[in-house]
């Protein structure tokens, strides 16, 4: 009599077979992603603790300079400050001020001046005339799932979205840059509070890794189990 130890059935196999494939190829996807989200990451952080770099005249592609520390210098537009809704670093409600500030050339860059609480009764002092801007070039802001969409009519604004504020002061695509820089804290004041840059780049590339390998080991464990017991009943 011929000792069969294993016998899971050849539609189990199959539909196990495939269903492994797909995990190791999901783990796999996930680890070719581990090391380029960590030179992003290692990038970005370096670029935030270097010295401002000069902001060039032309830049055509802004998501190759994003998170850079860059200088400028510039005349802020006599104009009524833009206020966006958000929360500092510590997770408290308020506003960030954005308002343009032109270089001597006629582009002008939409300036994120700082942070203001909720609470706070006064109107803030931002700069006006010529001055130097240092701090960090970020793209423009999009919308998240719950965001409320910006009230452009009764000008109350949920997102810092570059072309929007742009629109609302009155400048056309090419009297702007295509992103915005968030001023670095300026001495001496309380409000507004600059330097309030998130960086918020998930790297959980890794743990994904785990988790569809984990499945895949699982599930072939369970296979083998599951084919050594049926073949035990049979037998």
């Amino acid at each position: 009599m011929t000792d069969v130890r294993f016998k899971p059935g050849k539609v189990l196999t199959i539909v196990v077979g495939a269903a492994f494939i797909i995990l190791i190829f999901l783990g796999t996807w996930q680890a070719r992603k581990v090391g380029p989200k960590t030179a992003l990451v290692e990038s970005i952080t370096a670029g935030l603790m270097s010295e401002p770099m000069q902001l060039p005249v032309h830049v055509d592609d802004p998501q190759s300079v994003a998170y850079r520390r860059v200088s400028f210098r510039g005349e802020v537009m006599n104009t009524e400050p833009v206020r966006v809704f958000g929360t500092n670093l510590k997770g408290r409600p308020g506003y960030y001020f954005y308002k343009p500030v032109v270089r001597e050339f006629g582009r002008a860059v939409l300036v994120n001046f700082g942070w203001v609480p909720l609470e706070y009764k006064k109107e803030p002092s931002l700069p006006s005339g010529t001055i130097e801007i240092s701090g960090v070039l970020l793209l423009s802001a999009e919308p998240g799932s719950f965001t409320p969409p910006n009230d452009l009519a009764n000008n109350i604004w949920y997102t810092a979205d570059v072309f929007e504020m742009a629109s609302h002061f009155g400048l056309g695509a090419k009297d702007h840059y295509h992103f915005r820089v968030f001023a670095d804290v300026a001495e001496g004041v309380a409000y507004p509070l600059g330097g309030q840059v998130r960086v918020d780049i998930p790297n959980d590339h890794f743990e994904y890794m785990l988790t569809w390998y984990g499945i895949a080991a699982a599930l072939l464990a369970v296979y083998v189990a599951f084919g050594r017991k049926k073949a035990q009943e049979t037998a």
